[in-house]
Order: C-alpha cells, then structure tokens, then sequence
C-alpha cells in the first residue's frame, strides 16, 4: 500500500467503519444533534430556506449550508435520520480526500507523504469523532482545506483557478460556520511572503494580495447573496443577530464556551489524541536537517501558527474550533514519516499500545459501571448480548495493545496501517461503551409520545428552557411552549389537553404512590415526566417538584 491512492481507498474504510458505529449503535446526541436536526425538520416543514427556525423561533446562531444539505437530502429520499447524519460526516471524508490533494500540492513526487496524511488524520481522536457527528466543524474543515489548496494553486502560477477556489472556500465556509472560516484561510495567503520558496514566489506581491482581496470579496458575495434576503425576510433583530452579535459576542465576550487564553496549548495536544502518541514523527522533527527550508513544511507551520494565536485571542474556545489546522498536523507528521529506510522503534508505539489495552480494559469493565450508573433509572442496564460483545471487544483491544507492544520495529506503511486501525477500534469502542447509556439520551421516546399529545390536538408546555431536542424525532408540527417566565400550573390548566413535560434531579423514580404520568423515563441524567392537565388539578405545584 505505498502508492497515495491505496492509502486513500485505506481512510474512507476506516471512516466508514467508525460512522457504521456511529449509525449502529449510537442515537442523535443531545443538545447539539437533536437541535441542528430540528431547525432542518422545521425548515422542511415551512418550505422557507432563507430564514433557519427552532421552535417555532428564527435561529441566527449558525448559518444554514447544513439544514440546506438536509433538507436537499430529504428531497431525495424523503425525511429520514440516516440521510441527515451523513451530511457532515460526507464532508469529513470529503477534508481527508482534500488533506491527500493538499499534500499533493507540496509534494506531487511523494505519493506515500500524501497517502499517510489522510490515513493520519483519521488517527486524530478529535476528527475521527467529529466524522461521525451532525455538527459544523468538519464542513469548516473541508473549506478552510480548499481554500488551502487553492492559495497552493495560486502560489504554483494558476492564479485564476487558486483564487476561485479561495472565493468559493470563503463563501460557503462562511454558510456553514460565519466569517470563522477567514480565520482559517486568511492566514496562508497573508503570510506568502514567509512561507512561499524563493523559487516559487510569485512575480508581484501587490497583484498576490490584490488577489486573495478579490477572493475574499467573491467569496463575501456568496454568503452575502443568502445573508441579505434572510436579513429582510427575518426582521430586525434577525439581522441583527447573523450579521453582528453572534460573531461579536463570540469574539471578544463570549456568551458560551469563555475558556483562558492558554486553553489551546494542552487541548490541541487531546486532540491530537492517540496519534500524537506515536512519537516517531516528533523524534524526527528533531532529526530531520533544514526541515523549515521545504515551503509546504512552512506552509504548515505558519497556518497553524496564525490560527493558533487568532484562536487563543478569541473568548470562546473549544477544541473543534482548530479542526483544520489538526489537517496540517498530520501533513506534517506524513511528511516527517516518509523518508527513505524509515523504520521506527519500539518505544516509539509503547505509548498507543498502553492507550488500546487502557481502553479495552475500560470496555471490559463498562458492565459493571453501567449497572452502578442504572439503579434507579428506568430502561438503563446492560442486556447479556451486551454483556459478550463488550467483554469480546474490550479482550481484543488488549490483545491489539499487546501486539503493539510486543511487536518488533516496522516500517511507515505498516505502521500507519496499524495505527488507523488502533484508532477505528478505539471510537467503535466508545461507541460500544454507550450502547446501554443510550436510552438515557435516546430522544425517540419521549420524542414519540410528546408527538402523540400533539395528534391527539394537545398543546405541550416545557418547564425552563427548551433545546428542541425532540421536535425532528418526534416530527412535531407545533412548537413546544417554552415555561420559563410563566407559571407552569396556570399555563397548564387553561385548556384541558394542555400537557405539561417535567425534567427531576433526583436519581430514583418518581414516588410509588403517585399518580401515572403519561410517559416516564430517564433523559439526560434526569427523569421526564409527561404530566396530564387533570392531574395538577389535584397536586399542582407538587408534580413540578418531584416530592410529596
């Protein structure tokens, strides 16, 4: 498996191998899931595609490339969560097979550098998980690499066809995620002149930045085209909203997500997680002569650098915002890993070896920990089934740690290999781990019976805030009435067929003696009650705190 297309053929097994186990074994998590998948469902519902809604309510906190692909999916083969959850992840896949083009782009004669980059960056714990999540970050990956690969082009003297590619990675980034994506693509062709070898500059810095202004004026065009009629149709405090206070506020005082300003520094270190663990790259960082002499290794080296810095300034942080730049990490590490006569050491996969026996072992003993974490709480516990298939999989991830260990010095292509795989056993291995957690998050329930209330011409209150989480599973045509600022019992009994939903702290079940409530179970470390109008005609207040 030297030559680059093997190895990418290679990486869409392995992400499909983690996203099979995703689909298999693992509901839409709440609040992220549940919530994109809902502002889709009523997208779907109203027909109207310019002006995203959550409950009932305009949804300014992100753009809607994703709802659009949604709903584009759902005009193919109808409304279905399959088809939903493979949008993203499609472009996760999509950002390895750019990460290959990328590599290319540096190095068109080094088949194997570009082959080991888009295998490594599915050895990455926070993208390979992100590939099999409904969420924004690995469509910002997949433009701020095309964006990348289009500052390539136009340093290699296709100018025109560079800065296309730039303007289209701009626009539909900022569609995906905001004006995020400048942060990611801006600073590869602003810092050229560092980067850029003296034999590739190009003849004109003025007409360069001229350029990539054009670019980023393309590419404001393209969300400007959508973000414009939204901004009218949506009212005032909509536009408000896309064009100014989310990304403000985001930036310089965030609302959620504040962290230091040294959060970056040990987070993109988990990130990189277990791949950062094979210490053969990084051993010949150190031994590689004039590595910052090559441009793509500069390339590399100053995008990371800038988002890095741009990043940590920012007020909100999390470690999926710097999603790309793990892209170059593993460019880099490809690079490193390919040189002739490479062979690595023992010590150098001591460290993955520990990090697979830890994880079996975790598998292993997740019977016993979900049976602790289940008393009390109705529909959790593992089944036998489970039981065997967590023990059998947790025993051969020992068994791979243990050959790792064991196993004598190999070359690049063989441990890449193994190392991709260490990785897929490992998410599918989580996945696993949650199964018997599942109905814990598992929205369809409740979702089901929420949605029965409202056929049977019920309206359904919510007390304190509510994320939406069940108006796609449960396909609901009405808003869930948010209880925040009124009296849940008042509300309740207006109108006979009014249900009231309840979230409790406590751990057990509600007390034996009390009235049925309509639906009962555990939801997100808590339990959900759906409680009848007629009843808080009796207990009233009683029922919205659990106690008697």
């Amino acid at each position: 498996m030297s030559r680059g297309w093997g190895w990418l053929a290679f990486a869409t097994l392995l992400w499909a191998a983690t996203l099979a186990a995703a689909l298999g074994l693992r509901p839409l998590l709440p609040v992220d899931e549940t919530r994109y998948l809902s502002v889709a469902w009523e997208m779907w519902l109203r027909g109207d595609w310019l002006v995203p809604f959550r409950n009932g309510e305009p949804y300014s906190d992100k753009p809607p490339l994703l709802f659009w692909l949604i709903n584009l999916g759902w005009l193919a083969f109808g409304v279905n969560e399959v088809s939903a959850r493979l949008v993203a992840p499609l472009f996760a896949l999509g950002a390895a097979f750019l990460t290959f083009a990328l590599a290319r782009r540096f190095w068109p004669d080094r088949a194997s550098t570009r082959g080991y980059a888009c295998v490594l960056l599915l050895t990455c714990g926070a993208f390979a998980l992100h590939a099999t999540l409904t969420l924004f970050d690995a469509m910002v990956a997949f433009f701020a690499l095309l964006g990348w690969i289009g500052v390539a082009e136009a340093r290699g003297g296709r100018t025109r066809r560079g800065w296309i590619l730039v303007a289209l990675a701009i626009g539909f980034g900022i569609l995906a995620k905001g004006p995020v994506i400048l942060l990611h693509v801006a600073p590869a062709a602003l810092l050229a002149p560092w980067w850029t070898g003296r034999e590739t500059r190009p003849e004109s810095w003025p007409r360069w930045y001229l350029g990539f202004g054009l670019a980023a004026l393309g590419g404001a065009a393209i969300a400007l085209a959508w973000a414009i009629p939204a901004a009218i149709a949506g009212g005032e405090a909509y536009a408000r909203a896309i064009f100014i206070g989310q990304h403000a506020g985001r930036a310089v005082a965030s609302f959620q997500h504040a962290r230091p300003f040294w959060f970056y520094a040990p987070a993109l270190l988990v990130a990189l997680l277990p791949m950062a663990l094979w210490l053969a790259p990084w051993r010949l960082a150190r031994a590689t002569p004039g590595l910052l002499a090559d441009p793509g290794i500069r390339f590399c080296a100053f995008v990371l650098a800038a988002a890095f810095a741009l990043f940590s300034a920012i007020s909100g942080k999390q470690i999926h915002y710097l999603l790309p730049e793990i892209a170059l990490v593993a460019i880099v590490a490809g690079r490193l890993v390919d040189q002739d006569g490479f062979v690595d050491r023992a010590l150098d996969v001591a460290l993955p070896g520990l990090a697979l026996i830890v994880g079996g072992l975790a598998l292993a003993a997740m019977p016993l920990a979900i049976e602790f974490l289940a008393r009390g709480r109705p529909g959790l516990g593992p089944t036998v089934a489970l039981i065997v298939i967590q023990y059998v999989a947790g025993l051969a991830m020992i068994g791979f740690g243990a050959w790792l260990l064991a196993g004598r010095a190999r070359p690049a292509p063989a441990r890449v290999a193994s190392l991709g795989v260490a990785t897929a056993t490992l998410i599918v291995g989580a996945h696993l781990g949650f199964v018997a957690l599942a109905p814990a998050y598992d929205p369809d329930l409740p979702g089901e019976h929420i949605s029965r209330q409202q056929r049977l011409g019920g309206e359904v209150g919510w007390v304190g805030d509510y994320e939406a989480e069940f108006n796609f599973v449960g396909r609901l045509r009405q808003p869930v009435v948010e209880l925040v600022d009124r009296d849940p019992v008042l509300w309740v009994l207006e109108k006979p067929k009014r249900v009231l939903v309840v979230t409790y702290s406590g751990r057990g079940q509600l007390p034996g003696e009390w009235p049925q409530p309509i639906y009962v179970g555990a939801w997100r470390g808590r339990i959900l009650a759906v409680w009848p109008a007629e009843l808080f005609e009796r207990y009233g207040p009683l029922l919205l705190t659990g106690e008697r």
